[in-house]
């Protein structure tokens, strides 16, 4: 039996889409959305799917870290490209609640989660939620981890582990926008198993993708970084 632990970031966003106005099961609609967006622009997501490392090639992640390409790595799948650096920084990861950890950290540049979507279904979703629609977000967590159970994919300490591991990654995000960079674009800070993380979610003509940075201890010059690569992609890639 597998633990829902490792599918807790997709239960986050699937419980995150729920605090909306728009219903989650309506699938035809938003499927519909993504369709005219793709009509409208002509890109793809999907073109990108089996080659994400060329949306984010080894040449533009190096030019911007000022990292030797020969000594990257690179860590490849249908939805994440990513090139990490050995490093003489450590970082502090949490194993268990009050059993801490220090761990080299590499330096690392990702890119995720690309997909057509609309400006208006982008700024629905990546937006700071009411009070209403947080707990509207955990009724869903709470329904999402009985189906799994009732599935036989969970048990019950199982899903109550990973329920209340997304509800608190849930209620601890916040959405900061970022100016003059794409059509829309957000910075995401939330606490996810104990871990502190910022991504930069960027849409431009219907295409939306996540940029993940981690080159320094110093997040101003993260957030430089991960915006640096955002505008070579739109520039490079989706112009």
């Amino acid at each position: 039996m597998k633990t829902p632990l490792i599918a807790l970031l997709s239960i986050f966003l699937f419980a995150f889409t729920c605090t909306g106005d728009k219903k989650t099961e309506d699938l035809t609609g938003l499927e519909k959305e993504a369709a005219e967006a793709i009509e409208a622009t002509g890109l793809k997501a999907k073109d990108f799917e089996k080659n994400l490392d060329q949306l984010l090639t080894l040449e533009m992640a190096a030019q911007v870290t000022g990292l030797p390409a020969g000594e990257a790595k690179k860590d490849f799948s249908s939805l994440s490209v990513s090139y990490r650096w050995d490093s003489d920084r450590t970082t502090t990861v949490e194993i268990t609640k009050g059993n801490k950890m220090t761990v080299p950290a590499s330096n690392r540049i990702e890119l995720s989660w690309v997909k057509n979507t609309t400006l208006e279904e982008f700024k629905r979703q990546h937006r700071n939620p009411t009070a209403e629609e947080l707990a509207k977000g955990e009724v869903a967590i709470d329904k999402k981890m009985k189906e799994l159970e009732a599935d036989g994919k969970a048990t019950n300490d199982q899903s109550s582990a990973a329920s209340g591991i997304a509800k608190s990654a849930m209620a601890s995000a916040m959405f900061e926008d970022v100016p003059n960079l794409g059509t829309h674009a957000v910075f995401v800070n939330l606490v996810f198993m104990g871990m502190p993380m910022r991504d930069l979610k960027v849409f431009y003509r219907g295409v939306q993708f996540t940029l993940s940075t981690d080159l320094s201890d110093d997040p101003a010059y993260n957030d430089k970084k991960a915006i640096e690569t955002a505008k070579l992609i739109i520039n490079q890639k989706l112009n």
